[in-house]
């Protein structure tokens, strides 16, 4: 597939360096198309973030720099819409700017990517977890891959699966960002008009070969989306569910969420979520992917590994 990589930026400077540092060090990010997506505004740091980038061993990287501010929420939207809409790419991997990536990490997503085309309910493929097995239980688990309801980081979408849920997408932003900006847009409309619409609407159902067993399914909001999350990335999980896609990731994380702060992460929240508690394995030692990939069902006790929803 014509594979795009899709690095955000905006001005956590340092992040970024390790995330860019680290997505050097995978060989495979070098035959995809990189594509530096920097937001704008009085507190951006554009300059800085492209230096580093032209600084780096990539070849030919693409920028977009935006003049004002967007907000992560339009910014991505319409990074994704230039990609797949306008510059056909088959296929994205998208990257923001506080991930630690093993060195195979760009290529076990293609793979998984690669791989899942024989499944219809495949939406998304990533390679990061939170797994709290021990390492001797992980080293058992490296084939492995689960159902997931977790952020969107590191993940790769196809242009098919965009197709099929953009529109869910687009109107979101229609009707919520393109007159407000993504911080003042309305958490209550979105969760009690758009976000209560489609979860109460019945699900699709993908025809075809499918992967993941009904009961690895955990839909990713409530019908009362009383606190659910507002995000751009919540409404892609919502058109995802909506549309009958499942979203898959390696068992075994072969990444590290590093963003202790930024817009939507605080120390609090980030312990909150059980971030500083990841267990993942040393990502030096991630330097092949594997070669055959196996769906789990269950974990080793004999229950089913079902996702949490979305936070």
């Amino acid at each position: 597939m014509k594979t795009a990589i899709l690095l955000l930026g905006f001005n956590r400077v340092d992040y970024f360096q390790q995330t860019l540092s680290a997505l050097e060090a995978n060989s495979a990010a070098h035959e995809c198309d990189l594509h530096v997506y920097l937001d704008g505004g009085e507190k951006a740091r554009q300059s800085e973030l492209v230096e580093l980038v032209k600084s780096s061993t990539f070849e030919n990287p693409n920028f977009v720099l935006r003049e004002e501010n967007w907000g992560i929420g339009r910014h991505l939207i319409d990074a994704r819409r230039t990609l797949f809409d306008s510059l056909s790419y088959e296929r994205v991997i998208l990257l923001e700017d506080d991930m630690l990536l093993a060195p195979s990490y760009i290529q076990t997503v293609i793979d998984l990517s690669d791989w899942s085309q024989q499944f219809s309910d495949v939406g998304t493929v990533m390679a990061y977890n939170i797994n709290h097995d021990s390492a001797e239980l992980q080293s058992g688990q490296m084939s492995h891959v689960v159902a997931t309801n977790r952020h969107f980081w590191g993940y790769a979408m196809t242009r098919e699966v965009w197709d099929i849920i953009k529109h869910i997408i687009y109107d979101f932003e229609r009707k919520y960002l393109s007159k407000n900006t993504y911080r003042d847009r309305s958490h209550f409309r979105i969760r009690w008009m758009f976000m209560r619409s489609v979860m109460s609407k019945k699900r699709n159902i993908r025809q075809g070969k499918n992967l993941i067993p009904p009961e690895c399914l955990t839909p990713p909001f409530p019908r009362i989306p009383r606190k659910s999350p507002t995000s751009q990335d919540a409404i892609t999980a919502l058109a995802l569910w909506h549309h009958g896609f499942g979203r898959i990731t390696t068992r075994v994380s072969r990444a590290e969420y590093i963003g202790v702060e930024g817009f939507s992460f605080s120390p609090k929240l980030y312990a909150d979520f059980g971030f500083e508690n990841q267990n993942t394995q040393e990502l030096s030692q991630f330097t092949e992917a594997v070669e055959h990939y196996t769906f789990a069902a269950q974990d080793e006790q004999g229950n089913t590994i079902k996702p949490r929803p979305y936070e």
